[in-house]
């Protein structure tokens, strides 16, 4: 009897999951169907994409394959944002906006190494004597190349080298960085090429939580500095609306600068609203948004104290969304000059759904492009000076990319 009771339980169980599963697919194909910006779906018959995977979904077994399905789903559509991404993990999605915890260092992929590019003093990274140019070999004794060939089941748009690189970069990190208070265990080797295996407590980002119950974190990242050639420096991980006053006030502390380099480097985007305008001396036609229903010029205003002086923006692969849009809008408009690598071109508008079970859909409802027109998503913001970090130069205490805008804004000042 006991054992009828317990596979009646497990029965329902199955089918109580199996019914979610297809209640969420359901839900997340009619959001794409209601609200994507295009009605003719760049030719996809988005009908039969319904009725191709609905008898998938039907027979799934797990949620880790149902969340990985539905997402080939969306990722038939071509597009950035759009993305169903499973209760508790958007962190792994997006480590460097949304991991609460970090150890203290970043890394980029360099010829195919996870080289640490900067170490925040007085991190537990620095005080175990992480420095960049340092190379990541294991990071919970998970091999580095392991976790790139498991990221590779996870590519999706936009589909260029650039993306991928974001992408693979982005999942060793989704490793490194966790929760405040936790401990990872980082195997890397230094300039002589030594191995060391190191213990390192993630440590609590400064941001906020977010969404029903604190759901979701949003670390802000924000630096300002004054380097010695007289050079404002400001770098920012994500674009946030409550951030231009603090922007705006660190411009002012800078006083009479020569120049001011903005890294966008690592910025995965948010909200461009009010940033545009400390730099715009009048009106500008910034870019064009096209919706399913209209297309509308975006124009912005300058603020009540703006930043005239020589400006140069950071770039890399893993820049994305609104930060791409801000570079590309400030570039265009003869505004800035955009220094490093090509972006990968991940910039479409989105709305965000949150599900009862914490699980996020991420669907995209608008394309944007520069004021003649350029589409930017799949084809990124390219930098009017190419410039790629070099290893060699990090080991010495150098980044080659802020190495370029200092050079740039002292010949311009020169000059």
């Amino acid at each position: 009897m006991l054992i009828l009771i317990c596979l009646l339980i497990n029965l329902t169980s199955c089918i109580c999951h199996k019914n979610q599963h297809i209640r969420i697919f359901e839900i997340v194909w009619n959001k794409v169907n209601d609200t994507y910006y295009d009605p003719a779906f760049g030719g996809l018959d988005w009908k039969s994409i319904h009725d191709r995977y609905l008898p998938k979904v039907k027979a799934v077994e797990n949620d880790q394959d149902f969340y990985l399905l539905v997402n080939r789903m969306l990722w038939e559509l071509n597009v950035s944002h759009a993305n169903l991404i499973s209760p508790g993990n958007l962190a792994r999605s997006e480590p460097l906006v949304c991991a609460e915890g970090s150890p203290g260092f970043d890394i980029r992929l360099l010829d195919g190494e996870a080289v640490i590019t900067s170490v925040k003093s007085g991190s537990p990274s620095w005080e175990a004597g992480l420095r960049p140019g340092y190379v990541i070999q294991a990071v919970d004794e998970i091999p580095v190349e392991q976790i790139v060939q498991e990221a590779e089941s996870l590519m999706r748009p936009p589909y260029n080298c650039r993306g991928c690189t974001g992408i693979f970069t982005k999942a060793v990190l989704s490793r490194i960085y966790g929760r405040a208070g936790t401990e990872v265990l980082i195997k890397y080797s230094e300039d002589r090429g030594e191995e060391i295996d190191t213990s390192l407590i993630q440590i609590k980002r400064s941001g906020r939580a977010l969404g029903p119950k604190g759901m979701l974190y949003l670390a802000v990242d924000f630096e300002s500095k004054l380097l010695e050639n007289g050079i404002g420096y400001m770098r920012l991980n994500t674009f946030q609306q409550p951030l231009a006053p603090q922007i705006s006030g660190a411009i002012k502390s800078m006083g009479n600068v020569n120049g001011i380099i903005f890294d966008l480097r690592g910025n995965a985007g948010g909200e461009i609203e009010e940033m545009p305008d400390l730099f715009l001396n009048d009106t500008s036609l910034l870019f064009l948004r096209k919706s399913r229903n209209e297309e509308t010029k975006m124009f912005f205003s300058p603020a009540e104290e703006i930043y005239e002086g020589p400006l140069v923006l950071l770039i890399d692969q893993l820049c994305g969304s609104a930060c791409e849009l801000f570079a590309a809008c400030l570039q265009a408009a003869g505004r800035a000059v955009v220094i490093g690598e090509q972006s990968p071109g991940a910039v479409m508008e989105s709305d965000m759904k949150v599900f009862l079970n914490g699980s996020i859909l991420m669907y995209p409802v608008a394309q944007l492009a520069t004021p003649d027109g350029t589409v930017l998503e799949g084809n990124g913001v390219v930098p009017d000076i190419e410039v790629e970090l070099d290893r060699e130069m990090l080991l010495k205490g150098s980044d080659s990319q802020i190495e370029a805008a200092i050079s740039y804004l002292e010949n311009k000042t020169q000059k």
